[in-house]
């Protein structure tokens, strides 16, 4: 299978690009995953949306778990482009780590999550190999916990007296912010919970409290 770069296109073994018809796959497979769920969308169903052959479909993806992979690939690599950016920009802490949550967290529930087959999209996820998604959570956490250090430095937190490490605040964070998941009825909703969940934990945090 050829790999997929940062614009969505494929390069073979020896490196030459392949042409946009990768990302025009990956871009059919997701539309269909969300709309019928990943067991009821067939690798002819995908070749059909993205119309190309069906042979020509197996030339770039041997299987519809490879075409998975690939997709979750690329997924991960836009989170961390996504978070990448938004560290890159002039913001206050609170609105900072917000947007850090929304390129991530936000991301996946308007790609993925948003989906009325989302349990059973996310539930392969489980059998990808750890490189997927783990490097890009690794930062993600890595990335937070600095904003957090830097919050301690300038007096904007205080973590001592909640007892945490950046380490710790960012695991908390986290594991807050997911529960915006959890019955959110739209993008709108979600987004709302989102920024409720992680004001109402950093603003705990807070040292002027």
């Amino acid at each position: 299978m050829g790999v997929i770069d940062s614009g969505g296109a494929a390069k073979s073994a020896s490196g030459k690009m392949q042409g946009e018809k990768p990302g025009i796959i990956l871009d059919a497979a997701l539309e269909l995953f969300r709309q019928y769920g990943y067991r009821r969308t067939s690798m002819e169903d995908i070749a059909g949306a993205a119309n190309v052959a069906k042979g020509t479909l197996y030339i770039y993806f041997k299987s519809k778990d490879e075409l998975f992979e690939a997709l979750a690939r690329r997924l991960a690599e836009q989170v961390g482009l996504n978070v990448r950016e938004v560290l890159a920009r002039d913001l206050p802490f609170e609105d900072k780590v917000l947007a850090v949550l929304d390129a991530k967290i936000g991301f996946a529930f308007r790609l993925v999550l948003s989906s009325p087959h989302a349990a059973e999209l996310t539930a392969p996820t489980s059998q990808l190999p750890d490189d997927v998604f783990g490097p890009v959570d690794q930062e993600l956490r890595a990335s937070l916990a600095g904003l957090f250090r830097d919050a301690v430095k300038r007096g904007d937190v205080d973590l001592k007296a909640a007892g945490l490490t950046p380490e710790g605040a960012v695991d908390t964070l986290l594991a807050a912010a997911h529960g915006a998941e959890f019955g959110a009825k739209s993008e709108d909703d979600f987004h709302d919970r989102l920024t409720r969940i992680g004001r109402l934990t950093l603003r705990g945090l807070r040292a002027d409290l």
